[in-house]
């Protein structure tokens, strides 16, 4: 029987109508990974491409980190379409720069999608010089108080991690030994981990921040010029024995514990289709679940606590709020820089 071309097309449009919509809108897309850093040893580089070897299988995608350093990730956030071919993942400095007004009010979280928290890293480290006269960072003011002309500089970049570091550290030295000895302990401006190891090794600066694992390497070696020693972690890592904020009585004014692991997301443009959100949630708890995933973070002395969109959204506002009156606090860092 011939079909009239009327009722074919009515039985075409039907078809497609029928059609299972797919489950995975990600499938054989090629998926640029934008992170906040430039360096390609750090835990922002380590983290996303271990996250997105794992989540690009799931999804069936090919999933590249790009990294293009802070500006450049969170303005790409603000003009990429949302289609799933420019994402970001990157750690807490994506809101602590503009609580410091490092950035502009309009890179901040209300302007972003927020997807899952995919990773936790716990070992946000201070490091010195291998030789430095003191083991941890709370030896640092009493060295000062008892070599009265010597001062500690430290490196650390505005806006991020490493600055909440400081002011966290630099409140308490100048609330427990006076704005004397604090006022000697400066800041050296640095960027990637790479600049910031090479500021130190340069002895261009005394005590620098960056991940434990990315500096790991120089507290192995007997090179003087070279070898490094932690003299502290924000928080505490099992298995790892470095003493954190907390383990040496480092606190907040009202004297409670100071402790923080950078909390990695992913970031999206503005309308990102809720679909997506939705695979992204599905294969990033998948990822979460896998042994050899696991294994991978370990070994990089990482976790995964992984949230779903919505429960990474309502934690990292909280998280950005809380941290907010110990920022509004603080003196300029323009003021602490050598």
């Amino acid at each position: 029987m011939k079909l009239s071309r009327k009722v074919l097309i009515a039985l075409l449009v039907m078809a497609a109508f029928a059609a299972p919509v797919s489950a995975n809108p990600f499938d054989g897309q090629n998926v640029r990974v934008v992170i906040g850093s430039k360096s390609t040893a750090g835990d922002s580089y380590l983290i996303a491409e271990t996250v997105s070897r794992h989540l690009g299988k799931v999804l069936g995608a090919n999933m590249k980190v790009d990294a293009v350093g802070a500006a450049v990730a969170l303005d790409t956030m603000q003009k990429a379409r949302p289609d799933g071919k420019t994402i970001m993942m990157f750690h807490d400095m994506t809101y602590l720069g503009v609580s410091f007004k490092a950035y502009d009010d309009i890179y901040r979280l209300e302007n972003m999608e927020i997807g899952p928290r995919v990773a936790q890293n716990p070992g946000a480290a201070w490091a010195a010089y291998k030789d430095a006269p003191y083991n941890t960072m709370a030896e640092i003011p009493g060295y000062l108080k008892a070599n009265p002309d010597a001062k500690v500089r430290m490196a650390c970049e505005a806006g991020g991690v490493s600055h909440i570091g400081f002011i966290a550290f630099w409140e308490w030295v100048k609330g427990k030994y006076g704005k004397d000895v604090a006022d000697r302990i400066v800041v050296i401006v640095g960027g990637s981990t790479s600049d910031k190891i090479q500021l130190l090794i340069d002895r261009n600066a005394d005590v620098i921040f960056a991940d434990y694992t990315s500096l790991l390497d120089y507290t192995k070696v007997d090179d003087k010029k070279i070898a490094m020693k932690y003299v502290g972690l924000l928080d505490n890592v099992e298995g790892i024995d470095v003493p954190s904020y907390a383990d040496q009585g480092i606190t907040l004014a009202d004297g409670s514990e100071f402790r923080f692991s950078k909390d990695f997301l992913i970031y999206l443009p503005k309308n990102f289709p809720a679909e997506m959100i939705k695979a992204l949630d599905d294969a990033m708890k998948a990822v979460s679940e896998d042994p050899q995933f696991k294994a991978d973070m370990a070994k990089m002395s990482y976790r995964g606590g992984y949230l779903n969109s919505a429960a990474a959204k309502e934690f990292i506002y909280k998280k950005r709020d809380s941290l907010q009156g110990l920022i509004d606090s603080a003196p300029s860092l323009d003021d602490l820089v050598m």
